[in-house]
This record gives structure tokens, sequence and C-alpha cells, in this order.
């Protein structure tokens, strides 16, 4: 019975340290703190990117449109982007590389859940499209409350986009060309969001 009782004992500091560690925000040098409430407009939509736990909490990792440069999430954070009407293909890399297809309709929000899971060498990364009746459309409206707004800081942002420009080239060819008719990529259709 002693060594039972102590062994579980010596497992409350592991599971405090992991409930610790679920439970933080991250940071990029790539980001900063937004006070600024965006809205879709008249002749834009907004797309919400969330990632609201704070598994992996020191793992950034990139957000693009097609080759343009998103942001970069971390956990328990949104970014806000405000894009064109028409078709959009999002996409992010970690062990994995992630597509989501949309087609952005001017007037609407449109939120997009990042997840993060063990890889075999790194973390990978996941998009959920949030639509009507799934499983996040409620829970967006709490994390809008909760999550921390973070926005490009733009000059930081444009070097590492400047640096890296043939990989993304390669990466969107590589989706239009081969991942794109092997995977069921989530997707957002002009009629998602709010």
């Amino acid at each position: 019975m002693r060594s039972t009782r102590s062994a579980w004992m010596r497992g409350i500091p592991v599971v405090a340290c992991l409930m610790l560690l679920s439970s933080c925000a991250g940071s990029s040098n790539y980001m900063k703190p937004s006070t600024s409430v965006l809205t879709p407009t008249a002749e834009k939509a907004l797309v919400r990117f969330m990632r609201p736990s704070g598994m992996g909490f020191a793992i950034e990792f990139n957000l693009f449109d097609g080759e343009e440069l998103i942001g970069n999430i971390v956990a328990k954070s949104q970014i806000d982007y405000v894009a064109d009407p028409g078709r959009h293909v999002c996409m992010s890399t970690a062990e994995n590389k992630v597509f989501l297809d949309a087609d952005l309709a001017p007037g609407r929000l449109c939120y997009i859940i990042t997840r993060i899971s063990p890889g075999v060498w790194r973390a990978r990364v996941a998009f959920i499209a949030v639509t009507r009746g799934s499983e996040y459309w409620e829970s967006v409206l709490q994390y809008e409350q909760e999550l921390q707004k973070l926005e490009p800081d733009e000059a930081k942002l444009k070097a590492w986009e400047e640096s890296n420009k043939e990989q993304i080239r390669a990466l969107l060819s590589a989706y239009e060309t081969d991942f794109k008719q092997r995977y069921d990529w989530p997707k957002l259709t002009s009629g998602d969001g709010r």
C-alpha cells in the first residue's frame, strides 16, 4: 500500500507541470499584441485564425494565404486576416503540410481553428474549418473573449517572407499539382461563417 501511495504522490508534480504547460500562452518575435477589433466589410471577408489550446505553448507556426505570409500563430491566440472575396488556399507547415481551400464572400467572418499534435520528429499542425453546426461553431464566440489577439510585426514578417519566397512558391505548387488531389482537405464555402 505504501509503495502505491508514494508512486501516486510522485506523479502529482508531473501532472501539475503538464497542466501548467497546457494552459500557457505562447509568444512570437514576428507578432505583437493587438487592440484592434476587425470586422468584415461590404467589400472584404475576415478570416479569424484561432489556436485555443495551450498545448505545445513554445511551438509556433506560420500561416499563409497562397504566397502571402499572414502571421505566426502561437498557443492561446487569434489572428484576424482581412481578405478579398474569392478563392484562397490557406496553408501551414510543421512536421507535416496542411491546406484549407476557402471560397470567401464579402461581409462574412469565417473561422479556422489551428491545432497541433505530437509528431515523430516535431509537432504536426491541423486546420479545422468552422462551419454552421460544427463542433466549434458556438465555441469560437467564447474563444473571442479569451484568446490573446495578435497582429503581425510587418517589417519582421516581410523580411522572413522575402528570404523564404521560393519555398513558399514550391509548397503552393505542390498543393496544386499533388496534395490537392491526394487528400480531403478542410474547406470553407462562400456560405460559411457569420
